[in-house]
């Protein structure tokens, strides 16, 4: 089969599927999700990298489990990103720029 190949920290992944890499700079938010094959979550930072090659393979690597769970999260970062107080910063930063956007058309 084909997929993509990627060798991170030691650990070789064979991904059968997709992969979607995220990058959020209003929640500055950092995401990359390969099907259960492969998964990271964390603040954007300079210099994170991430290598993927399109190769053949006879089996893709296992998934992510609770037993075998290898993803990489940056838990403080996501315990903030998560919390009240964050949700209504941005939610208040959403209100603001759709307010500017109707007070430029007038409707306001």
């Amino acid at each position: 089969m084909i997929g993509l190949t990627s060798n991170i920290k030691g650990r070789e992944y064979r991904i059968v599927d997709f992969v979607v890499l995220n990058l959020n700079l209003d929640q500055e938010r950092f995401s990359l999700e390969g099907t259960g094959y492969i998964f990271s979550d964390r603040r954007i930072k300079e210099g994170i990298e991430y290598e993927f090659i399109v190769a053949e393979f006879d089996e893709p690597t296992e998934r992510i489990t609770k037993e075998n769970d290898f993803a990489e999260r940056e838990i403080d970062f996501l315990t903030f990103f998560f919390s009240e107080e964050n949700q209504w910063r941005y939610k208040l930063q959403e209100f603001r720029r759709l307010e500017s956007i109707l007070k430029e058309r007038g409707e306001i």
